[in-house]
């Protein structure tokens, strides 16, 4: 799990190895420059998607990048990226959320009680 710091650091890191100045970087992409100072320093939680989609777009990297150094996604070949649903629901060091709100404990549990009681998946 990247915690917020080492996100913020990792932002930071790019910005600064491109030459970008906080202002334009933040110009770019449509955000306050505050906000990305707060980010950078670890003072901002990591944002949801469609606000790291326009830090992407003012640090000029792709979106899938960015979703890696959040740690929502990696870097693993289309073929090689099943995910365990069961994993990430009984995983609580895994924050989920659901339209930007985070799910509770017996939320999660709810859920994996729906997906134990599917079928199993054929191929």
């Amino acid at each position: 799990m990247v915690t917020r710091e080492q996100f913020g650091s990792k932002i930071k890191h790019i910005r600064e190895k491109k030459h970008f100045t906080v202002r334009q970087t933040a110009l770019q992409g449509n955000f306050s420059s505050a906000y990305l100072s707060q980010i950078e320093n670890g003072n901002k939680n990591i944002p949801k998607v469609d606000t790291l989609y326009r830090i992407a777009k003012g640090l000029r990297i792709s979106k899938d990048e960015i979703l890696h150094l959040a740690g929502i996604t990696s870097h693993m070949p289309a073929h090689q990226t099943n995910v365990d649903l069961g994993q990430q629901f009984t995983d609580n060091n895994l924050l989920l959320s659901f339209e930007g709100k985070p799910l509770s404990p017996e939320y999660r549990e709810a859920i994996l009680s729906i997906l134990r009681t599917l079928p199993d998946a054929t191929e």
